[in-house]
């Protein structure tokens, strides 16, 4: 498994510490705007016929809690072709595929295929310090422009596109990013966080290449499944 995807998932676009940033200065040339991420169901990423996989006492999930991965995370409803599991770092109930797996540390949410190359990272982070919304937007989005125009200059098959979603959620997607493993995507989103207005939501995506664009319907069903417990 490439257990090494889950360090550079948590920071991709250096966006985990951007909710500390002093106020925006200019804005950098505007890359790209996305407004919509493709549709999908659940069934298209399930790997599984049933929600075995996340049995907290199943070898596998036995082994990667060994490795220091966390507490596997407990399904809190079964539904079509996917679960909703209760994410204490988040305090959210998070939907996922049957056949992936799913860990928490108490500072984040692992989502994974068996294989570990595809997943997706999920915590909650504080927005205090912005005077609203838009505001982080703008400056997550001043410095994602730099990072991304960097990266450009350093290799000329990497593509970047902001992403600006209906309902206020926004971000960056990163193509042909480059490793010893071969290239892959990555996308980062920030959406209001359902159940605490002076928190954000942070969901990562990471993908090989050939396989990110089909992933990025799953990315819009936990964006929009996300939940409080009830």
């Amino acid at each position: 498994m490439m257990w090494f995807r889950w360090a550079r998932a948590l920071a991709p676009m250096v966006l985990p510490v951007l909710f500390n940033l002093p106020p925006a200065a200019a804005q950098a040339p505007l890359i790209v705007i996305e407004t919509s991420l493709p549709t999908a169901t659940y069934a298209s990423f399930a790997m599984a016929k049933d929600s075995s996989s996340f049995a907290a006492d199943s070898p596998e999930n036995k082994g990667l809690l060994d490795k220091g991965f966390g507490a596997p995370l407990a399904v809190q409803h079964v539904l079509d072709r996917h679960v909703l599991l209760a994410s204490p770092a988040t305090k959210l109930l998070i939907p996922a595929p049957f056949g992936w797996r799913g860990f928490d540390d108490g500072k984040r949410t692992r989502l994974f295929t068996p294989t570990g190359n595809i997943g997706m990272v999920v915590s909650a982070m504080s927005t205090e310090g912005f005077a609203g919304w838009d505001d982080a937007r703008e400056q997550v989005w001043k410095v994602a422009r730099e990072t991304a125009q960097k990266r450009a200059q350093a290799d000329p098959r990497y593509q970047a596109r902001m992403i600006r979603l209906a309902d206020g959620t926004f971000g960056m997607r990163e193509m042909n990013l480059q490793d010893s493993e071969g290239p892959h995507s990555s996308v980062t989103l920030f959406k209001r966080h359902p159940g605490d207005p002076k928190l954000a939501v942070r969901i990562n995506l990471f993908a090989p290449v050939d396989d990110f664009e089909r992933y990025l319907g799953l990315l819009a069903l936990v964006v929009r499944d996300v939940q409080v417990p009830k």
